[in-house]
C-alpha cells in the first residue's frame, strides 16, 4: 500500500513515530533514503534497549526492549515497552547523526 501511495502522488512516505503524551516533533521518524527504520530525535528522547526480564542495559546493537528518557518534557518520563516491541538501536546505516531503530 506505501508503494501504491507513493506512485499515485509522486511523494517518499515516511514511518514517523510518535508518543501523544510527550513533546513534539515526535519521536522518531524514518529517513526518505533507507526508509528501512526510525532515526530517534534525540535532542528530545534518549533511547536505550534493555533487557525485558532484568532491566539491564543491553550493549549497542543487541534486540530488547526499547525505552525512552524524555530530555525535554519536565517531571513525566515516559517509555515505549512491550512484546511487540522487539528493536535493537544501532549507528545510522544512511550516515545520519540520530541513532537508528529497527
Amino acid at each position: 500500500m506505501r508503494r501504491e501511495v507513493e506512485e499515485r502522488m509522486g511523494l517518499k512516505a515516511v514511518d514517523i513515530y510518535g508518543l501523544s503524551e510527550v513533546v513534539g516533533p515526535g519521536v522518531a521518524c524514518e529517513c526518505d533514503e533507507a526508509q528501512d527504520g526510525l532515526h530517534i530525535n534525540e535532542d528530545h528522547f534518549l533511547p536505550e534497549v534493555v533487557d525485558p526480564e532484568t532491566g539491564e542495559p543491553l550493549p549497542p546493537g543487541t534486540y530488547g526492549e526499547l525505552v525512552f528518557i524524555t530530555l525535554t518534557k519536565e517531571a513525566f518520563p515516559s517509555s515505549a515497552t512491550g512484546p511487540a516491541t522487539s528493536p535493537r538501536c544501532i549507528p545510522s546505516p544512511a550516515g545520519a547523526a540520530a541513532p537508528w531503530c529497527g
